[in-house]
C-alpha cells in the first residue's frame, strides 16, 4: 500500500509558491510530506507526484530535516494516480490515520467544492479533514501541530540531540515541548515552547525564542521570535522581532529589520486580498530577500522573491524589486543578471538556486510590468 501527495494547491501559497512545491512548506516544525513521513513511518509507501521538470531540483533543494530520525526515502511519481492525497489537507496524527482508511476504501473525499482525497470510488463529505487555504493557515496551525510533532520526534518536554548548548539557557516546556537539535546556542537564552531548533542553526546570545517558533535547518537566528517559521539558510543573525511571519529560504534580515503583526485597529488582517481571519500576521518572505538596517515591515505583506527592501515597508512586493520607502514607497525592477549574481554570492555558488531564480525572474515579467528597470553596481 502506497500514499501519493499531490501538489493540487497552486497559487494560493504565493510568494513562497513561485520557488516551493505545496509538499515542502513548512507548518508545526516540519514540511508536510516530512509530516506524512513520521507519521506513516516506514510501514507505507510515500510518493511525491510533481512534474518531471520540477521534481529533481525541488529534492535536491528542500533538504528534510526528518532524516535525523527517519531512513526513509522520498519517491516521485512520474505518472499521475489514480488514487491520490491532496498536499494541502493538514497532516495531524488523527487525519493521517483517517485518509490512510479512505485510501484503503478508494474513495473521493470532498469539503464542499475541495477534493482531499482523489480516488475512482463514491464521493464522501468530510470537512473534519482539515485543509490548508493560504499561507496564513501555515501560521495558524503551526503552535498546536507543533506541539504534536515534538512528541513524536522524541519522548518528554525537552529534546536536545547533538547541540552545543552554552551557559544560561531558560527552557519553559510549560505550553509545549521543546526540541534543539544539532545546533549551537549561546549564552543567555530564553525559550518557551513549543518551539524547535533544527539541525545546523546557530542561536545568538540574548535570544528570545517564544511559542511557535521554527528554525528549521542551517538559520542564523538573534532578537526576538514568536510563531514564526524560517526555512533553511536563512538569516535574522541581529536584533528586531519576528512575529507570526514566513521566512524563506536564503534570506537575510538586516540589523534592526522588524516585522508587525498586529493592526492598530486590532482588526482581522488580510493576506493579498484574502480574508485571514487572523488577528495577527506578519510578512510572508519570499526566498533569496534581503531587507536593509531597520527595516520595518508592516502586517501581512507578501514579498516575492528575489527583492530587496528599505526603510518601511506598506505594500505587498513582486519578485525581483528593489523597494525603498523613506517617506513616499518606490519600486524598481532589478536587473536579471545582476541579480542572479547576488543570488549566486548569497547562497555560495549553488546553481540550482541560480538556475530556479532565472527561471522565476522570466516567469514572473508581467507582475513587474510598468516598473522602471534600474541599474547598480555590485
Amino acid at each position: 500500500m502506497s500514499i501519493v501527495l499531490l501538489d493540487d494547491c497552486g497559487s494560493k501559497f504565493q510568494p513562497i509558491s513561485y520557488t516551493t512545491p505545496t509538499p515542502f512548506l513548512i507548518t508545526g516544525g516540519l514540511r508536510l510530506v516530512e509530516h506524512w513521513m513520521i507519521r506513516l513511518r516506514s510501514s507505507i509507501g510515500l510518493y511525491l507526484y510533481m512534474s518531471k521538470e520540477e521534481s529533481l531540483i525541488h529534492v535536491r533543494r528542500n533538504r528534510l530535516l526528518i532524516n535525523k530520525f527517519l531512513n526513509y526515502a522520498l519517491r516521485l511519481e512520474e505518472e499521475q494516480p489514480s488514487i491520490a492525497v491532496s498536499a494541502c489537507v493538514l497532516p495531524t496524527s488523527s487525519a493521517v490515520n483517517k485518509v490512510m482508511d479512505y485510501v484503503k476504501l478508494g474513495v473521493k473525499v470532498t469539503c464542499g467544492e475541495r477534493i482531499l482525497v482523489y480516488g475512482p470510488g463514491e464521493i464522501v463529505e468530510d470537512c473534519s479533514l482539515q485543509a490548508i487555504n493560504g499561507m496564513w493557515d501555515l501560521i495558524k496551525f503551526n503552535v498546536d501541530l507543533l506541539r504534536e510533532t515534538i512528541q513524536l520526534l522524541g519522548k518528554g518536554d525537552v529534546v536536545t540531540i547533538g547541540s552545543r548548548i552554552h551557559s544560561g539557557l531558560y527552557l519553559d516546556t510549560r505550553n509545549g515541548p521543546v526540541a534543539i537539535i544539532g545546533s549551537d546556542l549561546g549564552d543567555a537564552i530564553s525559550i518557551k515552547g513549543p518551539a524547535l531548533i533544527g539541525p545546523e542553526s546557530e542561536v545568538q546570545s540574548f535570544t528570545v525564542i517564544r511559542p511557535g517558533s521554527v528554525i528549521y535547518m542551517q538559520n542564523t537566528v538573534g532578537g526576538e521570535v514568536k510563531n514564526s517559521i524560517m526555512d533553511r539558510e536563512s538569516r535574522k543573525p541581529h536584533h528586531g522581532y519576528l512575529g507570526d511571519s514566513y521566512v524563506g529560504k536564503w534570506i537575510n534580515l538586516g540589523a534592526g529589520t522588524s516585522v508587525s503583526n498586529l493592526k492598530n485597529t486590532l482588526g482581522p488582517v488580510r493576506y493579498m486580498g484574502h480574508d485571514t481571519g487572523m488577528n495577527k500576521l506578519g510578512p510572508v518572505i519570499g526566498d533569496w530577500v534581503r531587507s536593509g538596517i531597520n527595516t520595518s515591515i508592516m502586517t501581512g505583506k507578501a514579498i516575492g522573491p528575489g527583492s530587496q527592501v528599505y526603510g518601511i515597508v506598506t505594500s505587498d512586493i513582486p519578485p525581483f524589486i528593489f523597494y525603498k520607502n523613506y517617506g513616499e514607497p518606490v519600486m524598481s525592477i532589478a536587473d536579471r543578471n545582476k541579480m542572479i549574481d547576488i543570488i549566486r554570492r548569497a547562497t555560495r555558488d549553488d546553481e540550482d538556486e541560480a538556475a530556479l531564480a532565472a527561471l522565476i525572474y522570466e516567469s514572473t515579467s508581467e507582475l513587474r510590468r510598468g516598473i522602471k528597470q534600474i541599474q547598480f553596481r555590485l
